[in-house]
């Protein structure tokens, strides 16, 4: 059990690298900073992470019945309440058949 404990406890932690701006060693290209000036990113948010988001984004946003992966509720409120109201419906009505249905039972007897 010691060895075991040992063996866990002489591991370091993990721990992950993060930094540059995207191209190897750590430099912004021509091409990245040109990209990032069309779709408004700031230059020292300019990577290639963040030039791909943006545009997932713009596309989600031109195309909206295509499924981008944006969350299916963001686009409007009433489509929020709705979709709360139809669960809402869903498992009130669950639950009164529940309450109904015990309700109507008739205790054991012995």
């Amino acid at each position: 059990m010691l060895a075991g404990l040992f063996a866990i406890s002489s591991h370091g932690d993990a721990s992950a690298q993060y930094g540059g701006s995207g191209a190897a060693g750590g430099q912004v290209t021509q091409e990245q900073l040109a990209r990032c000036e069309e779709l408004g990113i700031e230059r020292s948010q300019c990577t290639d992470v963040n030039i791909l988001a943006r545009e997932r984004l713009t596309a989600a946003q031109e195309n909206p019945s295509s499924g981008s992966g944006t969350p299916m509720l963001s686009t409007e409120t009433g489509q929020m309440a709705v979709f709360i109201g139809i669960l809402g419906a869903i498992f009130g009505g669950v639950a009164a058949i529940f309450f109904f249905k015990g309700r109507g039972s008739k205790p054991i007897t012995r």
